[in-house]
């Protein structure tokens, strides 16, 4: 009975997970909006999937003192771009979105871009312009960060 008991106990203390890093939950999110950025590239004119962005910022921002703000807003960005019915809603709110971190990317060694066409923003894992706005005009853009 007592292995039994030491089992037990022995099991619930390998179950606890460790609190998620703040950094952790950056680097997810910003994982997350390439996932996001590369499905803006391949899809074109069709509404993309952004669900789960509003969840993995809300874990960012809760460990997260510094840019506690930022997120916040960023938050509410991903919340409605989950429910947009529109490719060009999406893009919008997609650009606010990134603009609203912009200045949290580059502790991630990520860069910002905005397009001088339309004036929206993006977040990129790689110094080449690779635009989700402009479907002829992949590689225009100008590097921010």
């Amino acid at each position: 009975m007592r292995n039994v008991f030491a089992y037990i106990a022995t099991a619930s203390v390998v179950s606890v997970s460790a609190p998620v890093s703040a950094e952790s939950s950056e680097l997810k999110l910003f994982q997350r909006l390439s996932v996001f950025h590369e499905q803006l590239l391949s899809s074109e004119d069709k509404r993309t999937n952004p669900k789960g962005l509003a969840e993995t910022i809300r874990r960012a921002k809760e460990s997260s003192g510094e840019e506690r703000v930022k997120y916040a807003k960023a938050q509410t960005f991903a919340e409605l771009l989950e429910k947009a019915g529109a490719r060009q809603e999406q893009e919008f709110l997609y650009s606010e979105l990134c603009s609203s971190l912009k200045d949290v990317a580059p502790k991630f060694k990520l860069y910002s871009f905005v397009c001088p066409v339309t004036g929206k923003f993006w977040i990129s894992v790689s110094e080449t312009i690779r635009n989700p706005y402009l479907v002829d005009a992949r590689n225009i853009g100008k590097l921010l960060s």
